[in-house]
């Protein structure tokens, strides 16, 4: 298939945030081309290379309509998902432990209305806004060797600790076993608004009905290099390919724009159920690479951060990204 132009695709992205070219600009095709340069510049996405897509239902529960007004609470509706093991190279293997997981998925009610998420399996970001990502990935750009400075790394580090977070989160987790044995959190704070008019802060959270599934280092180690779509396709024939849509209450006042931090006491605290999320057959992944998964298209009644400037490049930087592969 004929993908955009990078300009055009960047230009329609920026008119959709209604903000205007400039720095924004800049930032994200710097960030996307240190992404495309770490990955070896294949074409493949740089971020979440490898990857499978899915078709699947999400059926919404009672409690959903009292949080939100949005269409998708209103009936089943269908569903476009793709897993992946992240980081830029599309021949990673499946049981790589210092990677995330990532599921995005886009729920269409039917032509009414479209949401759509990009997840990860850890509650927090790497990085907390376009600047500090740039950073991030110059640091360990190669040098003239072809190898990254480690002084560089190190002092970046030194200077951005929050960084290393993520990766202390997924290092004391097991390997996951399972892209659906996993869970996936938004990680940004998203507000909810019911048909009375009533607002609610909250996190979005995918937790697997049939739990978490984790392997041992050993048995990770004696996994097939691509075992993880096997594994679904097991559990779709067994019914188990499930989530649990829920979110985790915010508070008033309650931090918003630094996705590298967990509300206090986050992980304690109550969730209500939104629905089932069904993965329920195997999908040509042209299905999914035709059109970025944009976490700014989200039906009325739910309403991501707008004073968070990472979720505000991420529609932009996925532009980018689509219009060099």
């Amino acid at each position: 298939m004929k993908r955009p132009s990078v300009t055009f695709a960047l230009s329609v992205a920026l008119a959709a945030l209604a903000v205007p070219a400039g720095a924004q600009t800049a930032d994200v095709e710097k960030i996307v081309e240190a992404q495309f340069t770490l990955s070896g510049n294949q074409k493949a996405r740089p971020s979440g290379a490898k990857g499978q897509c899915f078709t699947g239902t999400f059926t919404p529960t009672a409690e959903a309509r009292g949080l939100s007004k949005s269409a998708i609470f209103a009936g089943p509706s269908k569903v476009l998902a793709r897993f992946s093991v992240g980081g830029g190279n599309p021949k990673v293997a499946d049981a790589t432990k210092t990677v995330n997981r990532g599921f995005s998925f886009r729920i269409d009610d039917g032509g009414r209305a479209e949401t759509e998420f990009v997840m990860v399996n850890a509650p927090i970001n790497f990085v907390k806004s376009p600047e500090q990502m740039l950073g991030f990935l110059q640091a360990r750009l190669p040098g003239p060797d072809g190898r990254p400075d480690a002084e560089k790394i190190r002092l970046f580090t030194e200077a951005n600790p929050e960084t290393t977070a993520q990766g202390r989160y997924l290092a004391g987790k097991p390997v996951p076993g399972s892209w659906v044995g996993v869970n996936y959190w938004g990680i940004h704070g998203y507000t909810l608004t019911n048909a009375a008019g009533a607002k609610q802060l909250v996190k979005f959270k995918m937790v697997p009905v049939g739990g978490e599934v984790g392997l041992t280092d050993d048995e990770a180690r004696a996994k097939p290099a691509d075992f993880l779509v096997d594994d679904i396709k097991a559990r779709m024939a067994a019914n188990t390919a499930a989530f649990d849509m829920v979110t985790v209450a915010g508070r008033p006042g309650e931090e918003t724009t630094n996705a590298t931090q967990q509300w206090a006491g986050e992980d304690q605290r109550p969730t209500t159920r939104l629905g089932r999320l069904a993965i329920t057959a195997m999908e040509k992944n042209e299905s999914c690479d035709e059109r970025i998964f944009d976490p700014l298209n989200l039906a009325d009644g739910i309403a991501g951060p707008d004073n968070d400037p990472l979720f505000a490049a991420r529609q932009p930087a996925y532009a980018v990204s689509i219009g060099k592969r």
